[in-house]
This record gives C-alpha cells, structure tokens and sequence, in this order.
C-alpha cells in the first residue's frame, strides 16, 4: 500500500486578488478544483490513506473536504507554525500512520498523472526516491533536472542558463524512514531535502510528458483553462441544467457550467468558460473570458480576456478589458469601463469607469 501528501498549506502572493479569497488548490479548472483532480487521480491508483496539509485558509479547504465527501479517505491536518513545504512530511510521519512509500504533491499543480504508473516505476527502479520531471518552454522558473540513466545527478533551482528543460514538476514519491532526515522547521524540499537524500541514496526520475501546470500567475490560470477547453470540449459544453436562449450565439470551444443562464443576443465566443450559477444578461459579449462561481453580468456588456471571480456583480452596459482580474464579490454600477489590466480588491465597488490602463483598485 502507498500513501500521499498533498501539500496545500502556502500562499500564492503571485494570483492576488484571486488568492485573497480563496486557496489556490481551489481554484477552478472548467468549474472543478485543481485539488479535486489530483485526489480523483490519487483514487483511481489505489491511494486511499491520504493527508491534506493546510495553513492559509484551511478552514474553505476543510469545508470543501466535509461539502464532497472525501473525508473518508482525505484527513486535513493544520499547521500550527510554518513548516514550509518539507516540514510537513515529518510532521505528518511523526504523528501519522503512513505506508512505506508515500506519494508526495503540490495540490496547487495541475498534471493528467497515472500515479499507478509512478508507483510501479518506483518500485521497480529501487530507489529510496523518485521525482518527476517535466519538459516546459523556459525552464528557468523552475527547478531544472540534471539526470543520466534515469537517476538524479542534481536539482539546480532556477538557473540563469538551464542546462535541461525537464523541471521538477512537484510531484515525488519517497520511503517514510527518509523523512527523518528533516531536522528543522521550515524546510524546503527542493533546497534542502532533497540535496541531503541524494547524498545518501540514489533518486528515480520519472518524465511525465502530459499537461502539467504550476499557475504561478494570472496569466498562466486562464491558458490552463484554455487548453484544457480545447482538449476536453473542442466542439463547446453545455450542463443539461444550464437554460441558455435560443437566440443566444455560442462559438466553440466554450464551458458553460451547471445552473448558468443566458440571455437572448448574447454571443460567447471562443475560450469561455461560465463558472456554475452565472447569470448573463441579454445582448452580452464574451471572449476568452473566465467567471467563477456565480458572477452575474448585466445586459449588453463587453467582456474580452478577463477574469472574474466568485459572486461578482457587472452593471449593464459595462466595458471590461483585456487582462483585467475582479476579485470576489466586486460589484461594478451600470455603464463602467475598465480599461486593460485594471486589478480590483475583493468586496470593491465601482461606480466610476477606470481609464488608466494597469489601475489597482484596494
């Protein structure tokens, strides 16, 4: 048997103002938590001894355990002080009933991972440790992988000039007798533990060649959506309990979730995606737009390239632009314009149009 650690405890300064609100491994990929992904990934392996560590917000972490009803095999545990992502490990082995291999993951990281596979690797290639390394574009964001016959020679963190594009990709599977190499807190897995067990042992690398994403920023979330639009629903979905008008134009690839309504006359255009419980007016544009849960946008407004987050209000008549981020809960009055990359706080309201482009609203 093999257990897990899903590591979802820290910050992600980086996706404000959406992670003001809610944890990343929350955040919604075509109306479903990039969390749930992994723990249904986790599931379909056999993994059913699996521990969520949580700190920041692991109170909407610990409602959406109890809300789904995996608490029979997902156990949250908080951390009382910052352990960084490699405390954890011990904290949890001290106190905890783990198995002797035990799968370890980011829960803010996006991959279509078999974890039967990576299991059966570890276990046939014999090491104390595998990691699993992915190939990116630019790799210098990351940690870089240097490996000859399948084994790590090195993990050098964001080089300036890579010597690889195969990065770690947050993902690992460790024997518990390791995690008594951690001997302070905070520790770091790809710092400091994983520099001392390649010391003492020898670490599997396991490529993973399918969709992989760290959403670090804004920008990298909604082409997350994006790509997986086009994967998964090339030709448009539509829930059985969405009511969308006849008279309404939709473009595929578009995701149109549970509960949303549309109006007449309004035209969704390629790379939308309307999160459950949304509410469009008539006469609406869409484009490459993305609204989480129960956003609501008044009749005949414009919205290109932006994301909205959870029960936002939008006015009618409004001009939203390219690469704009509205928090949760901001309501915007009727005829606003927000020029591009306008960024505002959560519970905000605006009565006023933004011409500045690059404005913060707090």
């Amino acid at each position: 048997m093999v257990s897990a650690i899903v590591l979802a405890g820290g910050y992600a300064t980086r996706l404000r103002p959406l992670s003001l609100t809610k944890p990343k491994s929350l955040f919604p990929l075509l109306d479903k938590p990039i969390l749930e992904y992994t723990l249904e990934a986790l599931r379909e392996a056999g993994v059913n001894n699996i521990y969520l560590s949580l700190r920041v917000m692991a109170d909407k972490l610990i409602s959406y355990v109890e809300s789904t009803g995996v608490n029979s095999y997902v156990k949250p545990i908080i951390e009382k002080e910052p352990l960084g992502d490699g405390g954890p490990l011990k904290y949890i082995h001290q106190n905890f009933d783990l198995d002797d291999d035990v799968v370890v993951i980011y829960g803010d990281i996006f991959s279509e991972m078999n974890f039967k596979d990576l299991i059966n690797f570890h276990m046939k290639n014999g090491c104390s440790a595998t990691i699993v390394g992915t190939r990116v574009n630019d790799p210098r964001r990351y940690g870089v992988l240097y490996q000859e016959n399948e084994k790590l020679i090195e993990l050098i963190e964001k080089p300036k000039n890579p010597i690889s594009n195969l990065i770690n990709a947050g993902m690992y599977v460790f024997k518990k007798e390791l995690f008594k190499e951690i001997d302070r807190f905070p520790y770091s897995i790809s710092k400091d533990f994983m520099p001392k067990i390649l010391r003492r042992c020898c670490v599997s690398v396991y490529q993973y060649n399918g969709v992989w994403a760290d959403i670090g920023l804004p920008s990298d979330y909604l082409k997350l959506n994006f790509q997986l639009l086009v994967k998964k629903h090339p030709k448009g979905y539509v829930s059985p309990t969405a009511k969308v008008s006849e008279r309404s134009v939709l473009n595929p690839p578009y995701f149109i979730g549970d509960q949303v309504s549309i109006g007449s006359d309004t035209y969704v255009n390629p790379n939308t995606v309307l999160g459950k419980r949304s509410k469009i007016g008539e006469g609406v544009y869409l484009q490459e737009a993305l609204l989480m849960e129960g956003v609501k946008v008044g009749d005949h407004s414009y919205i290109s390239n932006v994301i909205i987050a959870d029960n936002s209000r939008i006015g009618k008549w409004n001009r939203i632009m390219e690469g704009s981020i509205l928090g949760e809960e901001v309501i915007t009055k009727d005829g606003v314009m927000l020029n591009q990359k306008t960024i505002i706080l959560p519970y905000k309201e605006v009565s006023d149009s933004v011409t500045e482009k690059g404005k913060i609203i707090l």
